[in-house]
């Protein structure tokens, strides 16, 4: 019996033994990762549900959204963003109705590009993207199977004319890549919006007290190789709200986030107990590493992730390149805070596809730029293939509406006779600027201090500089 007992009691402390010696170990190997030992323990019974439940298929509609939706009468246009209600009901029919139909069938007609301005220079809704999206990835947005009739090679720009047809049960819709127009007769069926909706919409829009827009081109002097609408006629004005634009808390490099383990939870993920770090107080970045990742997260907020490996075998597909960059923001978009995030471009590129994105807030974009002498970049990058994130830089903001909106004058003429002839003279007098965009935005750069207001700007950029000039409040 005592042999018994004896040998029960040592079978305990060798248990015994065995456990502490797992959690020394953790411990070991936290405090070489510059963390506390308590969160080690914690690990054991807590994992991250941010990744573990994320469903990429189900965001596929927070990214497949239009720059904007126009309605024009002849040369006279007006400009539905986000904010109007218009706007989500005839992007609701076009993708949910018409897209998947048109993606399936054959082109009535291809027009040569140089028809694209006789098509919209009429009656008609145009639906354009900041981006031309690839027909792989249309595909998988609007869950439809690759079709063997498929003609145009992405989406930049939609145009549904229904003048062109009297026949109140067919549509006329334009799908424009850049390359080509392509020209669809489309039956309206039961779930679609009327054909009358669309005829009566530019009647509707021009009756209300809203902007009334024109081409850049036709109303001055100045040379855009884009289609720039500027406001002749700006009714009550515009609405903006000040903007907070701040490093997230979470990430805020000092050692007190990396001890609670706020950084590695809110960059590293799933991938924080594999990835060791490096920190130095004074370096002003944190570096976390293993065989095959490299995560960089600089004081000024600017997340760098690298796949070491120099060769991998990833396929040329589209779509997968998409999925797995929109997986990546998405497990972090928590971090920005009110503003969403769209895709600006997408290019091949020897064996990966570079992918930019940008952010908006109330459909209003918040441009990026290193310095005001830079020009305007994309504040997220990512490199991947159909395999996975080859790389990815990423300037990461927290942004905040801070009052309500106040209306602001966006009237082109007073900017250009008033506001630009008197701070940047030197636009309307030499012949050699090519306009990329002038437009009311945000900007924020990367010098600026960790808490920063943003307030409402005209964003001018030509190819070589850009001009920020602050919006006037109306009647102000």
């Amino acid at each position: 019996m005592r042999k018994d007992k004896r040998e029960r009691i040592k079978t305990r402390i060798l248990i015994l033994l065995i456990i502490t010696s797992v959690i020394q170990l953790g411990i070991h190997w936290d405090m070489q990762t510059q963390g506390l030992p308590f969160h080690f323990v914690s690990k054991i019974f807590a994992g991250n549900g941010r990744t573990a439940n994320l469903d990429v298929d189900s965001l596929r509609n927070q990214y497949f959204i239009p720059e904007t939706i126009m309605v024009s009468i002849s040369t006279s246009y007006w400009r539905l963003d986000e904010r109007d209600s218009q706007f989500e009901r005839i992007w609701e029919d076009i993708r949910d109705n018409y897209l998947p139909l048109i993606i399936r069938q054959k082109p009535d007609k291809v027009l040569p590009k140089d028809q694209w301005d006789a098509i919209t220079g009429a009656r008609y809704i145009r639906i354009d993207f900041d981006t031309a999206w690839p027909s792989n990835v249309v595909n998988w947005l609007i869950e439809s199977k690759p079709s063997e009739t498929r003609s145009f090679e992405g989406i930049k720009s939609i145009v549904i004319a229904p003048q062109l047809d009297v026949n109140q049960t067919v549509n006329t819709i334009f799908i424009y890549d850049e390359n080509q127009i392509y020209q669809y007769q489309v039956n309206i069926k039961k779930d679609f919006l009327p054909k009358s909706y669309y005829s009566s919409l530019a009647d509707e829009v021009s009756s209300k007290d809203k902007p009334s827009l024109r081409l850049l081109t036709s109303v001055s002097n100045l040379v855009s190789d884009n289609d720039i609408f500027v406001a002749l006629s700006d009714g009550k004005g515009s609405a903006f709200s000040r903007v907070s634009a701040v490093v997230p808390k979470e990430i805020i490099l000092n050692r007190t986030n990396m001890e609670n383990y706020n950084i590695q939870d809110n960059i590293l993920l799933d991938k924080k107990e594999s990835l060791s770090a490096n920190y130095i107080d004074s370096s002003g970045y944190v570096l976390f590493t293993d065989t095959e990742n490299l995560y960089r997260l600089y004081s000024n907020g600017v997340l760098e992730y690298r796949f070491i490996p120099s060769i991998t075998s990833g396929q040329d597909n589209v779509s997968a390149a998409f999925k797995h960059a929109v997986t990546f923001i998405e497990q972090r978009r928590h971090l920005v805070g009110e503003a969403s995030i769209f895709l600006k471009n997408i290019s091949k590129e020897n064996n990966y596809y570079r992918m930019e994105f940008g952010y908006k807030l109330d459909g209003v974009p918040v441009h990026f730029a290193r310095n005001r002498e830079s020009k305007i970049s994309a504040p997220i990058i990512i490199k991947a293939n159909s395999e996975r994130i080859l790389e990815c830089q990423w300037v990461i903001r927290n942004f905040t509406k801070i009052d309500k909106p106040i209306y602001y004058n966006i009237d082109f003429p007073d900017l250009l006779n008033k506001q630009i002839a008197a701070t940047y003279p030197e636009l309307l007098e030499s012949n050699d600027n090519i306009f990329e965009r002038i437009e009311p935005g945000y900007i924020f750069e990367l010098s600026d201090p960790e808490s920063i207001i943003l307030v409402p700007n005209w964003i001018i950029s030509t190819d070589s500089k850009n001009y920020i000039i602050p919006l006037l409040r109306k009647g102000g």
